[in-house]
């Protein structure tokens, strides 16, 4: 779809990126009445909401109409197709196809609190131009947006970034949660995981505010514990939310009393963190294993692995910390995003169970890994086939978690017949 947006050339810049010529930057800073009311918000891992503290101060502030809005408020960044200027005209042209990968990707909060602010007054003055009546209400909305006149909000907009979609939506979206989980440490939320993991060694890999050195954050480990978790996402249940947004994770992982029962994974949490280092390291020769008819992979010639070598983030999805906490990290060739290692690994909840008040593995993790992940790995690359190859998108595919979780859930219930019948 083309969304036309009006914005004057004096307010237009457009840039390339230094590093990739087919990547555009386009940055607008448009007047908050002249946004579109339905630009898709698919990209974004954190789903908007006009309650609590924050979008009221984001609307009071737009309600002040003193000019500043666009230097207090960091912005909309919008994924598109593509985009063109129309000089002539002062129209910006944003082509924002249907999918995942297009549309609003940071800012969603800014753009439904001034589309909340705003959207009052077109209605009030529709139904004026209609000759009704317009309540107290309306009429306050209409003054308000009368007086919006000065308020403008800074678009960025990036074309031709659907491959590096994941991590800049990731790394966006990071500020909201950095806060949060710092001030978090200050309330020793995450005392019991350190402590569960070894707190020495812990310390030293695991990142509990923004400014450590550590190259894991604690963001990292949360949605990896919460894939697992299998209270706060029961079987039937897929853990979606674990991969597209560690913001709400994060809440649930400090919410008061542990309503999410996170701390009965504290036995196996050290387990689960290995887990997830053991099957990206092998996830390429599990690929490549051949399978029931013989047929062998070739991960290397896949579109996923030839992409992921290209990115600049590879070297932190290449380094493993927790296979062995004796041992230094261990490095690897081959990336395997998180699009990819959070559906898979989310399906090993079922193999938990719950015993005297803490969660316990029904079977050896690794060895069941061992046996299956050729045809859990398969399944995932299938999957990926199906979704254009992109991590980003497979890692929001509910399809997805419900197919590996239900095949972990077979080939666990198949290995124990078949151990029964070779006991009896």
């Amino acid at each position: 779809m083309q969304y036309k947006i009006q914005v004057s050339a004096e307010h237009v810049r457009s840039i390339k990126d230094p590093n990739n010529p087919k990547i555009r930057i386009v940055h607008a800073l448009v007047n908050v009445n002249n946004l579109p009311l339905d630009i898709p918000l698919d990209p974004d891992p954190r789903m908007p909401k006009l309650s609590g503290p924050v979008p009221q101060r984001i609307i009071g502030s737009l309600k002040t109409n003193d000019g500043k809005f666009h230097l207090k408020n960091r912005g909309i960044t919008i994924s598109a197709r593509g985009s063109e200027f129309e000089n002539d005209k002062g129209i910006l042209k944003v082509h924002i196809p249907e999918g995942d990968q297009f549309g609003i990707l940071d800012g969603a909060h800014t753009y439904k609190c001034i589309i909340e602010a705003v959207s009052g007054f077109r209605d009030a003055n529709k139904a004026l131009r209609n000759g009704n009546e317009i309540s107290i209400e309306r009429a306050s909305d209409m003054e308000h947006v009368h007086q919006l006149d000065d308020q403008y909000v800074h678009l960025e907009i990036l074309s031709q970034i659907e491959d590096d979609l994941a991590d800049i939506a990731e790394a966006r979206n990071y500020s909201v949660a950095l806060k949060a989980w710092t001030l978090a440490n200050y309330r020793d939320k995450f005392d019991w995981v350190l402590d569960a993991l070894g707190r020495d060694w812990a310390e030293k890999i695991i990142r509990v505010s923004e400014n450590d050195p550590q190259p894991v954050g604690i963001l990292d480990v949360i949605q990896i514990l919460s894939a697992v978790n299998p209270k706060l996402f029961p079987e039937e249940k897929p853990a979606i939310d674990a991969y597209k947004n560690a913001g709400k994770m994060l809440q649930a992982f400090i919410a008061p009393n542990d309503p999410h029962h996170f701390k009965k994974l504290a036995p196996v949490c050290r387990d689960i963190l290995m887990m997830h280092d053991y099957v990206r390291l092998h996830f390429k020769k599990q690929y490549n294993a051949p399978d029931e008819s013989g047929r062998r992979g070739k991960f290397g010639a896949t579109r996923e692995a030839q992409e992921a070598k290209e990115k600049r983030s590879r070297k932190s999805k290449t380094t493993y910390y927790f296979l062995d906490p004796s041992a230094d990290p261990l490095k690897a060739d081959d990336p395997i995003d998180k699009g990819f290692s959070i559906p898979l690994i989310s399906g090993f909840r079922v193999l938990l169970k719950e015993e005297a008040n803490r969660f316990i593995w029904l079977t050896n993790p690794t060895k069941f890994f061992d046996a299956y992940g050729t045809k859990l790995v398969r399944s995932l690359m299938n999957a990926s086939d199906s979704n254009n190859d992109d991590p980003h998108v497979v890692g929001r595919d509910s399809r997805v978690y419900q197919q590996l979780t239900s095949e972990v859930r077979r080939w666990y219930l198949e290995s124990q017949f078949s151990e029964g019948k070779q006991k009896a």
